[in-house]
């Protein structure tokens, strides 16, 4: 992996509390935002912000489960500030909202993500936030054909058929 994405890789480890943008990351590391950006989705296969915000709620998770603090407390040490956006990303993460993982009732529920939750690779981190990303999607319908499109034959035939002769003067006919 390159070396300026994993000193990338441990500032957000380091900074979850704090807010960071992509820019500040990438000026850490010498590089535009556009290249970082580019880099970090080749390495790590997700890009820096849901990378980021996925691994604020694997933190929340581990400190809800592990600690007595409160979720107000939990949403703070991770860089949210919006209740119900936090709980709203947490739910939609990890299946259950942050009151209900609290009370133990998500560990039996969830056990696919208990292990990217503990040891919290990239690799995991990257396909826990591209699992969200990739669900199937409906098909879009498809554009109508405008209203003029649709005249019946006859309309259509009527129209080239009325056309009025001209008379040129000076034009034998």
């Amino acid at each position: 992996m390159d070396t300026r994405i994993e000193s990338a890789l441990a500032q957000m480890e380091q900074g979850l509390g704090t807010p960071l943008s992509i820019a500040t990351l990438a000026a850490g590391v010498n590089l535009s935002p556009s290249r970082f950006a580019h880099l970090f989705y080749r390495e790590v296969g997700a890009s820096p912000a849901r990378y980021l915000h996925t691994l604020r709620m694997l933190r929340a998770r581990l400190l809800l489960e592990r600690t007595f603090l409160s979720v107000k407390e939990v949403m703070a040490l991770v860089g949210c500030n919006d209740p119900s956006h936090f709980s709203r990303d947490f739910r939609r993460i990890h299946g259950v909202n942050p009151r209900t993982c609290r009370l133990g009732a998500s560990r039996a529920s969830h056990d696919d993500t208990a292990a990217a939750e503990t040891s919290a690779t990239v690799t995991q981190v990257a396909a826990l936030a591209n699992r969200r990303r990739n669900r199937p999607r409906k098909p879009r319908p498809r554009a109508r054909a405008p209203d003029n499109a649709l005249q019946t034959r006859d309309e259509r035939t009527t129209h080239t058929t009325q056309r009025s002769t001209v008379v040129c003067k000076g034009v034998p006919t």
